[in-house]
């Protein structure tokens, strides 16, 4: 019984395998985008990305939340202020915070090798 427990449990331990690697993560957040400037900041204790603003091109209410990106954009949650533009073009691997004077772009990296 106790060897029948062990097994069980190595299996499910073991066949969950990775759970992404870089190539898969890099294609997974290519996907993503984000046009705004920031009208609306979500509280320090959520972890989620859900800022929400203006698109500027459109100039219509727009809401930036991502599930998929929230492990990497969240990182710069502490950099964000409001009246900042937050950019993330799909396709792209750069998530960028445009502020009156100064840019901070952010590339993402995975295993120590960056992606654009």
């Amino acid at each position: 019984m106790k060897y029948t427990i062990l097994f069980c449990l190595s299996l499910c331990i073991f066949s969950c395998g990775p759970i992404r690697d870089c190539y898969s993560t890099v294609e997974y957040y290519r996907v993503d985008e984000c046009l705004l400037i920031v009208q609306k900041i979500p509280s320090d204790t959520d972890s989620r990305f859900d800022y929400k603003g203006i698109n500027p091109v459109t100039k219509k209410e727009y809401d930036c939340n991502s599930n998929i990106s929230d492990m990497w954009w969240s990182n710069y949650k502490k950099d964000i202020t409001i009246g900042d533009t937050i950019i993330k073009k799909k396709g792209e691997l750069i998530f960028s915070i445009h502020k009156k004077d100064t840019v901070m772009s952010f590339n993402f990296e995975c295993e120590g090798k960056i992606y654009k």
